[in-house]
């Protein structure tokens, strides 16, 4: 006979003296397990009418008499009071209806103060309101704008909280505090030691007695030619027409003259190997009496100098040159605009100048230039010294006239060191590696349409003792007209080729092309330019005296610094992008694609000029992103939308830290459509034109030193992942035999024998 089920007074009863879950409740009214989805509604109706309620650990306990319909009521007239719409988490169902393309997880809305530590957001779009996660920092200021996301509630059911979206410590900081801490966070100098200090206030203007025995070009025109604001002067150049053509002189600031070998100031300069340049400031290798005083170029002011004077016939061709120490008085010290205007005015001595470096320029084309077109970014500041604006760092044609002469007086250094036989360092330059321009032809072959090398016939990147290769740099003349104005491809070659670096050896600069090269012309902001100064002024004896620096330990320290220094001065544009950014969370731009990585999507903004992350959660809708190297792209699975390089999208300013120079975008939807590309006849799914494309392909391949395994077009697994996988990133996968242990192809012939069977594998016969 069933039992019937227990009266409510019975089950409040039992809860009236302690909590309990509703096996324990059941157990103690001694019901059996056939009751249970009985004894569990019964449950339900008492907390529906107020009688019970349940915790959020599960258990029973005594009401307080209001009915959930009660609750409700109370609650949509507390949201009403408020002003706001209700923001109850709504049902699965219902929130897959009501997934759309271009919706984001990112919210903005406008930050209020309730109470002493309560904060609520307004939603900008919807007008909800939702109440902020306690925190020990306040959110923000009150009336601010925010981005914030919602989590569940932790204590109320079908509610959210909203927490802000980035840290009030990065935006609560003064532009101060922001240049202070990334200072101290790359560890770059502040100052230098009182022994160095005390050692440089001992130096005096020069005079009569620095002046002996050098060459006295003081009634020469010369000429100074720097940007806006310089203040270290280290080059200046003269020019006079001879009767057989040009006598060039670029005259260098003699800093080896003031820096002892070995000393103090001399290991402090090695150790930071050059001026740091920030957008507000620059750390400089050399104390400022030295780099902005007694050393600089100065107008009207005589001055050391480290001559190089060569004599040029009338094609601008070097006939002859000479390095000697000299004395010089700047004649114009000028700025690259105020040179261009001088030219329009008729000067005839910046006439000359353009005259002979325009001739230059002709003879360095003549051997092959690459000109890589790049943009350079400066910050301006307001009055009070916080930035407001970056920008691109303007070139004149006056730029090119300075950059001829010190590139032929650093080709004429190397030839002095190697002629001399001394320690010279010099800056070389390895060619492209193979498999670098593979990677490049793999993800941009239109690059190389019509190309004057075919990819086989590159060979080694360096042969012997020298980085020259005329193959590879016929091939790049090519891919960088064929860029043409378009940055992000210009890029796209530049990370294709090496880095240059610094060396012992003149084993050759690949993308100037000359097989002699060094650095002359920057002595109070480059450490090599200081020690190719002191090995030229070397005589006798000095040239085989012991060195108070190892030159190897050198020429790897510097390098070292130069790429640290690099990413330093990125950075730091970015930290004024970002600070300039901070005011403009929950914004939407137009923005370019310009990178794709494992981890997101980096994209540019033109104003304010910008770059910033996005991270594949942050693309709006539900869809799930996965990046594919081999083709440098990322694709979403459901929606099958792509994103590449190039590419236009509308963002959302996510997050901002000044802190690090790091901007966090949400990408809206995609501006530019991508082209719908029609097969061709003969074209295969997989992108190839036919089976003799994939042969030329394989033996292009097997040209450039990969095994290729012809049946499937995969390479050995020593080639990288995108060339073994074929074009489409496929898997290998077993291939099927008849009657045989392996098929694997065994080379060109066995190749061209499958290709005269057919697909099939069959021959005329019908046999294998």
């Amino acid at each position: 006979m069933a039992q019937h089920l227990p009266s409510e007074e019975q089950i409040i009863a039992i809860l009236r003296d302690e909590p309990m879950v509703g096996s324990q409740l059941r157990g103690a009214l001694g019901l059996p397990k056939k009751q249970k989805m009985a004894f569990k509604q019964l449950l339900a109706d008492m907390v529906e009418r107020g009688l019970l309620k349940r915790t959020s650990h599960k258990e029973y306990q005594l009401g307080d008499g209001e009915t959930l319909e009660e609750k409700r009521e109370k609650r949509f007239k507390k949201i009403a009071e408020q002003g706001g719409e209700d923001n109850r988490r709504p049902a699965a169902r219902s929130r897959r209806q009501k997934d759309k393309e271009n919706e984001t997880r990112i919210k903005r809305g406008i930050l209020h103060q309730i109470g002493d530590e309560d904060w609520e957001v307004h939603e900008l779009e919807t007008g909800k309101v939702y109440e902020m996660a306690h925190r020990r920092q306040a959110p923000g200021k009150e009336g601010e704008t925010i981005s914030f996301t919602l989590y569940p509630h932790p204590k109320l059911k079908h509610s959210y909280l909203a927490k802000v979206d980035r840290t009030a410590e990065a935006m609560n900081i003064s532009w101060a505090e922001v240049k202070q801490k990334f200072m101290d966070e790359n560890n770059l100098p502040k100052d230098f030691s009182p022994a160095i200090k005390k050692f440089v206030e001992g130096i005096k203007e020069p005079g009569p007695k620095d002046f002996k025995g050098r060459a006295d070009y003081r009634k020469l025109d010369v000429l100074c030619i720097d940007p806006e604001g310089a203040m270290d002067h280290d080059d200046a150049i003269s020019v006079e027409r001879t009767a057989n053509g040009y006598r060039l002189g670029v005259h260098i600031a003699d800093v080896s003259y003031y820096v002892p070998e070995g000393s103090d100031l001399d290991e402090e300069a090695l150790e930071r190997s050059y001026t740091q340049y920030l957008p507000w400031t620059a750390v400089p290798m050399l104390p400022e009496k030295l780099s902005s005083g007694v050393c600089s170029l100065h107008q009207g002011v005589d001055r050391c100098a480290f001559t190089c004077m060569m004599e040029l016939d009338k094609n601008a061709n070097v006939l002859s040159w000479d390095f000697h120490r000299s004395v010089v008085n700047i004649s114009k010290g000028i700025t690259y605009q105020e040179a261009v205007k001088m030219m329009e005015a008729g000067d005839d001595s910046i006439k000359a100048l353009a005259e002979v470096t325009a001739l230059l320029k002709k003879n360095r084309t003549k051997e092959g230039l690459l000109e890589f077109k790049s943009t350079e970014y400066g910050c301006k500041f307001n009055e009070v010294g916080e930035p407001v604006q970056i920008v691109p760092r303007e070139t004149d044609e006056s730029n090119s006239w300075v950059e001829e002469c010190m590139l032929i007086a650093n080709n004429c250094c190397a030839k002095e060191l190697k002629k001399r036989k001394l320690q010279g360092i010099y800056r070389i330059h390895e060619a492209p590696d193979t498999k670098d321009i593979m990677e490049l032809y793999y993800m941009y072959p239109d690059l190389f349409k019509d190309a004057p090398v075919m990819l086989r016939d590159l060979g080694k990147p360096r042969s012997g003792d020298t980085n020259l290769n005329p193959d590879a740099f016929k091939l790049y003349q090519h891919l960088v007209k064929r860029a043409g104005d378009d940055e992000t491809l210009m890029n796209r070659i530049l990370r294709s080729m090496q880095k240059a670096h610094y060396d012992s050896n003149s084993f050759g600069h690949f993308a100037l092309n000359w097989q002699d090269y060094s650095h002359f012309t920057s002595p109070i902001r480059r450490y090599a330019d200081l020690w190719c100064h002191r090995e030229l002024a070397r005589k006798g004896d000095e040239i085989n005296a012991e060195r108070a620096e190892n030159i190897i330990e050198v020429c790897d320290l510097i390098s070292a610094n130069e790429i640290k220094n690099m990413k330093v001065e990125r950075i730091s544009i970015k930290v004024c992008s970002c600070w300039i950014l901070k005011d403009r969370i929950g914004d939407d731009f137009e923005a370019n694609v310009t990178g794709i990585e494992e981890w997101g999507i980096y994209v540019s903004i033109p104003d304010p000029i910008a770059e910033g992350l996005v991270r594949f959660r942050d693309i709006a809708g539900d869809d799930f992103y996965v990046f594919n190297p081999d083709q440098g792209l990322a694709f979403g699975k459901k929606s099958g939308r792509t994103f590449r390089r190039g590419d236009k999208v509308k963002v959302r300013l996510l997050r901002v830290d000044p802190l690090r120079g790091q901007a966090d975008f949400s990408i809206l939807e995609k501006l530019s459509s991508e082209p719908k590309k029609r097969r061709r006849q003969g074209e295969s799914r997989d992108g190839y034109r036919d089976v003799h494309e994939r042969a030329d392909r394989a033996a292009a391949a097997e040209a450039l030193g990969y095994v290729s395994q012809p049946d499937d077009f995969d390479f050995d697994e020593d080639a990288p992942s995108f060339i073994r996988n074929g074009r489409g990133a496929r898997k290998e996968r077993p291939r099927k035999t008849m009657g045989a242990k392996s098929s694997k192809s065994k080379g060109p012939k066995a190749y061209g024998e499958k290709l005269a069977r057919g697909r099939g594998g069959r021959g005329k016969s019908g046999r294998r």
